[in-house]
């Protein structure tokens, strides 16, 4: 028999900030954009973090991708550019028609374009298994935990490395094409008790950091685990948040995750967790989106 839930929710960063236009002051909204739907035969979830800091209507951008997601997995680089083909030139003429009564906004948009990560899984149940297919561009990410064991193991993870976070990422752009090296997927079968996560950036680090503090730290240690010491010992952005988490009491990692799980039961509590997070020194102050889907397969 099989069972899974599936929940998600995003919210603005705890600090936000403000700027003025005119005599008007403006906050800065919520740049992320997810989608959970039912298929056929199982559900699709995604996640894209509009980037605020390059191009413009980025937060538009990132909705336009996830609500153009088809139900049945994009494959490669060819099937990526056949889908953005169909409504790319559609959204330039529809947002340089909204910026051009102010020259200086639409000459920004038709040089810079609009950016945005996109991370997508199909899970499909067929011949008595679970299957993710899964696509990935930009440093938004998935992680998927097996739970048949007394404690969660980190099974997979997307970007497969740290130091991938650790640099600026290539996102869609309506106005260029994608590039291959940054087009990432696979499909595996799930195991019979799974978390399967996505999230925007800020939010899933937090998730891999604390997983990966909660390991033991031998000194030859290698992947990501070998990483996270490494990093530990740096002053990039990457390397003090890694060194706060390690400085941070281990986690139980079904723990973790449970409270996780708990938060996205309404926008208020995912909300309250991100601050508490963030005031903790464990979080970054950015948007902050969350999918989990737990499958049961007995």
């Amino acid at each position: 028999m099989l069972s899974w839930t599936a929940q998600g929710r995003s919210v603005v960063k705890p600090r936000n900030d403000s700027f003025t236009s005119g005599d008007t002051v403006l906050w800065r909204r919520n740049e992320d954009r997810f989608r959970l739907v039912k298929t056929p035969d199982g559900v699709m979830a995604a996640i894209s973090d509009g980037a605020g800091g390059a191009g413009l209507f980025c937060g538009p951008w990132a909705e336009t991708l996830v609500t153009r997601l088809p139900k049945s997995p994009l494959a490669g680089l060819k099937a990526l550019n056949q889908w953005m083909d169909g409504f790319c030139l559609t959204f330039r003429a529809e947002y340089a028609e909204r910026s051009k009564a102010t020259p200086a906004r639409h000459s920004k948009f038709i040089r810079e374009g609009s950016f945005a990560t996109l991370v997508a899984g199909w899970l499909t149940y067929r011949q008595g298994r679970v299957m993710l297919r899964w696509l990935g561009y930009g440093d938004s990410q998935m992680m998927v935990f097996d739970r048949t064991g007394r404690q969660p193991v980190l099974a997979a993870s997307y970007p497969t490395t740290l130091s991938a976070l650790d640099r600026a990422p290539f996102l869609l752009n309506w106005k260029d094409m994608p590039r291959e090296a940054s087009l990432h997927g696979g499909e595996m079968a799930l195991p019979d008790r799974a978390t399967v996560v996505l999230a925007s950036d800020g939010i899933g680090q937090y998730l891999l950091l604390r997983t990966l503090a909660s390991l033991a730290r031998p000194a030859s240690a290698t992947g990501m685990l070998g990483e996270f010491q490494r990093l530990s010992g740096g002053e990039s952005k990457l390397g003090q948040a890694a060194r706060a988490h390690r400085a941070t009491p281990p986690p139980c990692v079904s723990t973790e995750l449970a409270t996780l799980r708990d938060s996205l039961k309404s926008d208020h509590s995912f909300a309250g967790r991100v601050r508490a997070l963030f005031d903790k020194g464990l979080l970054a102050n950015d948007d902050s989106t969350l999918i989990m889907l737990d499958i049961d397969l007995r």
